[in-house]
């Protein structure tokens, strides 16, 4: 195997070197092309004198931002690297991205996959894509082949990044294309390694919005007021200047840590090399330049072990902003410049511990060799450095280990909160169950209550339908004995009979309209959806329930109500529960303070969409400090003896969780005044 790098100048000068180097003797010839120049015409140009000079060589070609001529960097040039192979075997495959529509990256591969052998030892990948997934297709190779290593890269362009080409011996690719090198042999000894040099700082963003490689925001913010944070106001093309220098890393579960380039920046977010999960964390990085120092300085060591007659590498476009002194540094060691050649690239291929990977920022260095016991020649000397590489190496290093101290306090904030969070959900959890306990027992305790206020008014009613019936009792009686003695004296007609039978079932269909009243009032069970209830009928039939009661104490009844009905929504009886308490606490008002003339009146009114039913005595009222009170459980007044003191606050539990109303108590004038407000159904 041999390698030459030298810089094109044009098809006449190649081929002399060619002829001059024997090159053209060797059957197997890889040409690799640095293209400092991102025109069509150029590489087309380049691709016709390479052909004129070695017709039988493979050629893979991509424009490059930076070339290496003479182990020296610089930009605008042309630079082939050339590898004769003498013991390998090296095969072409190329293939253009579809222009429009889903992509098949299983089957570009499985078509790579067809090209490889027992022996092959490695592939190398240029491609211009910008807007197919150049990670996918590297995840299927892994799904395939994954022991053989991938290395290459992206192509790059000078800003402002709008232009990349690859091509080959066959045909120049400006359209998004894969050019792949299968490199076989039994004697071909390939070993590839990368570094990545660049640190993480900073806090960490969470990934809020994002599809794919188009990454919008984090932490619920544009990616340009993100950075613009941290170094100031951009615009869009200072943006992908500054992210290249800056990237995004994140951790892959494929790849590890990986660096991600920004390719295009449109409506508010951003094109990727690669792609990002919403959830993910991510930080902006810099170049560790202590890191990136280190690595010359073990050249001599890392060399002596590596069988190499080539040295390839591909280098993250990222070196141009502030790393170019390292590559000139570097270069500096090899005393055979013309075994070298690089290429920068936008996103790196590389391979490390069975595993093919995509990354970015990072350095891949390939080393080629048929001879296992070819070494390199090596410049053994000092380092030396600036003060200026000094300084910058010292802040690297300062910046790294505050970042890497600052990360750690925030990973155990965030641990702290997590598990302080956890101690509230279960502090919660038990909360709410203890709630639910107690809502449960509120429950319970209030359906006790309604039952034991509802009992004490049956108590009551009980009494009155004892009173009630004694008169019609007495009327059947008198009707029944009358009718014994007509028959008696043989004085009984047909007239009498018919008259008495008239009187006993007006009497008894009396009895039986009070039974009727008081079962439905002492109809029990769960309480579920309410049905609907006509106030004006409701009242009456509450009236019917305590008649008797008001003529036994001389109480007059004043009833105002409206001829049209109101529907409200809720169970008859729950209104008359209230009404009956509220009625019960009038009369015993009245008796207590022995007022002459007692009155009660009861009042319906309708005020547009709400019923009004207005309970008023002339009993001199409640006293006003006591007026907030009445409506607490268990509470009494020398005016309530007769009662437990659930009354009134029944009325409000049934008023307000039943009826969906509200109730209220003022005095007036004469007396106490209890007002309810309803909801009338719509």
């Amino acid at each position: 195997m041999k390698q030459w790098s030298v810089e094109f100048g044009d098809a006449e000068s190649l081929a002399q070197f060619v002829k001059k180097q024997g090159i053209d003797a060797f059957e197997k010839v890889l040409v690799q092309v640095n293209c400092g120049v991102s025109e069509e015409r150029v590489a087309e140009r380049v691709r016709t004198a390479i052909r004129h000079a070695l017709p039988q060589a493979i050629q893979a070609g991509a424009t490059s931002a930076i070339q290496f001529s003479g182990a020296k960097v610089a930009e605008g040039r042309i630079v082939l690297g050339i590898t004769a192979f003498e013991k390998s075997r090296i095969e072409l495959f190329e293939q253009s991205f579809p222009e429009s529509g889903e992509c098949d990256y299983g089957a570009i591969v499985a078509s790579l996959a067809r090209h490889i052998a027992a022996d092959t030892k490695g592939i190398l990948l240029l491609t211009n894509t910008v807007h197919f997934d150049i990670e996918r297709l590297v995840k299927e190779s892994n799904r395939r082949f994954a022991h053989i290593p991938i290395f290459g890269g992206i192509a790059t362009d000078t800003e402002p990044f709008e232009r990349f080409i690859v091509f080959t011996q066959n045909r120049v690719y400006a359209k998004e294309a894969i050019v792949a090198v299968v490199l076989s042999g039994e004697a071909l000894n390939v070993s590839c390694n990368y570094f990545f040099d660049w640190e993480p700082i900073g806090r960490e963003f969470t990934v809020t919005k994002a599809k794919g490689r188009y990454l919008c925001e984090l932490d619920n913010e544009p990616i340009i007021d993100v950075y613009s944070k941290y170094f100031g106001e951009l615009d869009e093309e200072k943006l992908l200047q500054l992210s290249l220098a800056h990237p995004l890393i994140k951790n892959s579960k494929e790849f590890g840590p990986v660096a991600r380039a920004l390719l295009e920046f449109r409506d508010k977010g951003g094109l990727y090399t690669g792609e990002f999960v919403e959830g993910e964390r991510v930080q902006i990085g810099f170049g560790h330049y202590k890191r990136m120092m280190s690595r010359y300085e073990i050249i001599p060591e890392v060399y002596r072990a590596i069988p190499l007659e080539a040295a390839w590498f591909y280098i993250c476009i990222s070196y141009q902003y502030g790393y170019l002194d390292i590559l000139d540094a570097s270069a500096s060691f090899y005393k055979e410049p013309e075994k070298l050649f690089g290429l920068v690239t936008f996103g790196e291929f590389s391979h490390k511990e069975g595993n093919n990977r995509f990354l970015n920022f990072t350095l891949t260095r390939v080393a080629l060799s048929e001879d296992p016991n070819a070494r390199i020649a090596l410049n053994l000397k000092e380092v030396e450095h600036d003060p200026k590489d000094e300084l910058l190496a010292t802040l690297s290093t300062l910046v790294a280990s505050s970042s890497r101290e600052i990360m750690d306090l925030n990973r155990f904030l965030e641990s702290e909160v997590q598990k302080r969070t956890q101690e509230l959900a279960k502090l919660n959890e038990e909360l709410e169950r203890r709630i639910d306990q107690e809502v449960r027992k509120n429950r319970e305790k209030d359906k006790m209550l309604y039952h034991q206020s509802k009992l004490a008014s049956m108590g009551e009613m009980i009494n009155n339908i004892a009173h009630q019936w004694r008169q019609p009792l007495n009327i059947i009686a008198l009707v029944m004995q009358d009718l014994s003695l007509k028959a008696q004296i043989g004085n009984l007609s047909t007239a009498a009979i018919t008259h008495a039978e008239k009187k006993i079932n007006d009497t008894l269909r009396y009895l039986s309209d009070t039974i009727d009243d008081f079962r439905s009032f002492a109809a029990d069970g769960e309480y579920v959806h309410p049905g609907a209830l006509e106030v004006c009928r409701t009242v009456k039939e509450m009236i019917r329930l305590v008649s008797i009661v008001l003529e036994d104490e001389k109480i007059r009844l004043k009833l105002t109500m409206p001829e049209r009905e109101a529907m409200v929504k809720g169970s008859p009886n729950d209104l008359k529960q209230v009404l009956l308490n509220l009625v019960y606490n009038a009369i015993d008002v009245l008796k207590e303070r022995k007022v002459k003339d007692p009155v009660i009146k009861i009042e319906v009114k309708y005020n547009r969409n709400r019923v009004n039913l207005i309970v008023r005595d002339n009993g001199g009222g409640i006293e006003p400090e006591l007026l907030d009170k009445i409506f607490e459980p268990y509470f009494t007044t020398k005016y309530k003896a007769r009662g437990t003191g659930l009354g009134l606050y029944m009325s409000k539990m049934i008023v307000e969780k039943r009826l969906k109303g509200r109730i209220s108590a003022r005095n007036t004038r004469q007396g106490a005044a209890f007002w309810i407000d309803l909801p009338v159904m719509a």
